[in-house]
């Protein structure tokens, strides 16, 4: 039960901070500042938000016990990881050593929560 709490925390702390963090730079309109391309920033926003939605569902889910909840949480634990995997990639040619710092070490936590979840929680 440790195990879900905390694999539930992180994926409803990781859901939402990210769509706070977007939310927050979609009202100040400073989205041009973290992807230039209007159509690029529409599509990247989008998947975040749906990556923040399973994860705070499947992170609920996880931590209630419910059936399903594994399931919703590991796909949003992948779904976490290639959105941290990809904002690698675009923050770390503009040289936001701080963001990057933090996106490197967020992506070691959810490489370590996933294996240690699959292996513990599916078998």
């Amino acid at each position: 039960m440790i195990l879900e709490i905390i694999s539930g925390v992180f994926s409803i702390s990781a859901g939402t901070i990210t769509a706070l963090l977007w939310i927050t730079v979609l009202l100040k309109k400073k989205g041009n500042l973290f992807i230039e391309h209007p159509f690029e920033r529409l599509f990247h926003i989008t998947a975040e938000f749906i990556m923040s939605t399973l994860a705070i569902v499947g992170g609920i889910a996880l931590i209630l016990e419910l059936t399903w909840g594994l399931y919703v949480f590991l796909f949003a634990l992948g779904l976490i990881l290639y959105a941290i995997v990809n904002a690698i990639g675009i923050y770390g040619k503009k040289e936001y050593k701080v963001l990057l710092a933090v996106l490197v070490t967020s992506a070691l936590i959810t490489i370590t929560l996933a294996i240690v979840d699959f292996i513990v929680l599916v078998f």
